[in-house]
């Protein structure tokens, strides 16, 4: 079994953002030593979904409400938020990863994005992609500057070769 790097080298690849599941993987050991050498190194990472959560919360103003329309627990939302979870290495179960992979499906056959408007019933929309979407899954705010690399990494379509098939950029 290859050893993890030196505590220098793992502060810097904590850093620059690698996933424990990334290092597991690179270093030939599970994701939880990586975690435990991590908090040995006292170096935390606030939890995947706390920060997904946040990212949501920083581009969109989500309507909650106990008593009239919410748009917090909608569907859409929480299978862009377990994809997005999923890309930054966190867990999901088999039922969510499926919901997840469903979504992501539609976004590829219509050519579209999700965009957030709280004026509508849903409040969640199926937008047409454009070119300025890139490769991310949702529209992104004008004027919003651009979360961490790994988020925005979160945000984007599959690679080519695992999708079925290329977004339709219009």
């Amino acid at each position: 079994m290859t050893k993890l790097p030196t505590d220098a080298e793992m502060t810097k690849l904590f850093h620059l953002g690698m996933t424990d599941a990334e290092l597991a993987e690179e270093y030939d050991v599970t994701p939880q030593a990586v975690n435990k050498r991590f908090v040995k190194m006292k170096l935390r990472r606030k939890p995947i979904a706390l920060r997904v959560n946040e990212l949501v919360k920083s581009i969109w103003d989500v309507k909650t409400s106990r008593t009239g329309p919410s748009h917090h627990n909608a569907y859409i939302l929480k299978n862009l938020k377990v994809y997005m979870r999923v890309q930054l290495g966190d867990t999901a179960s088999e039922a969510q990863r499926r919901e997840a992979d469903w979504l992501i499906g539609r976004l590829i056959r219509d050519g579209a994005v999700i965009d957030y408007d709280a004026d509508t019933e849903s409040g969640w929309l199926y937008v047409p992609r454009k070119p300025e979407d890139g490769r991310r899954i949702l529209r992104w705010p004008e004027g919003r500057e651009l979360p961490e690399e790994d988020l925005q990494r979160a945000m984007e379509l599959p690679s080519t070769e695992d999708s079925p098939r290329p977004p339709q950029i219009t």
